[in-house]
């Protein structure tokens, strides 16, 4: 078996053990949420393979096969730690959109004075646990990553994928997306 094919297999295994596992009070599965997500980045992004990737695993910290963790605390929040995990498997971009949906959705509150109650009950209370709005400086630092507002998009998409009972793509039709991510990395 290939290296590719080996990422590929640990990245889906660690999609799998999220089956059935809360999305913190939401009405979805955080398996269900994430391919939710993905497929809204496909029909939104398609040409766009890393953001797809990064749609699909920006909660992979949150499966028990990564680091389980299931509430966000002061130091730290499941964005990061998703980030140290993706960065070998999916490269830096993926990682960087992945760990950013969280002071993404920081960023809104901050520069959209309607976003905050467009958000769930649960996306509310965790926003408190996750640092509430940004500061300017804060939000001008956001701004200096030229993906800034791809991690926008993909705050938005997570902002979608709870819909109880949708009907998305299965976990082994994102398995191309990352063929390609990580035959990227290598330059294969």
């Amino acid at each position: 078996m290939s290296t590719t094919e080996a990422t590929v297999d640990e990245i889906v295994t660690a999609c799998l053990s999220m089956v059935g596992l809360p999305y913190d009070g939401e009405p979805v599965d955080q398996l269900e949420h994430a391919l939710q997500c993905a497929a809204l980045a496909r029909e939104q992004h398609g040409n766009d393979d890393e953001f797809v990737v990064a749609c699909l695993l920006h909660d992979i910290a949150r499966s028990p096969a990564v680091a389980g963790i299931a509430y966000d605390g002061p130091r730290e929040h499941h964005g990061e730690a998703a980030a140290r995990w993706l960065t070998p498997r999916v490269g830096a971009r993926v990682a960087w959109l992945a760990e950013q949906h969280v002071p993404a959705k920081r960023f809104l509150v901050a520069t959209d004075p309607a976003y905050r109650d467009q958000l769930s009950e649960v996306s509310q209370r965790t926003l408190l646990a996750q640092g509430d709005a940004m500061s300017d400086a804060e939000i001008t630092e956001f701004r200096l990553n030229e993906d800034w507002q791809q991690a926008v998009a993909l705050r938005l998409i997570d902002d979608l994928g709870k819909e109880p009972g949708l009907k998305v793509p299965d976990i082994d039709s994102y398995r191309a997306e990352l063929r390609i991510v990580i035959d990227s990395l290598s330059g294969s």
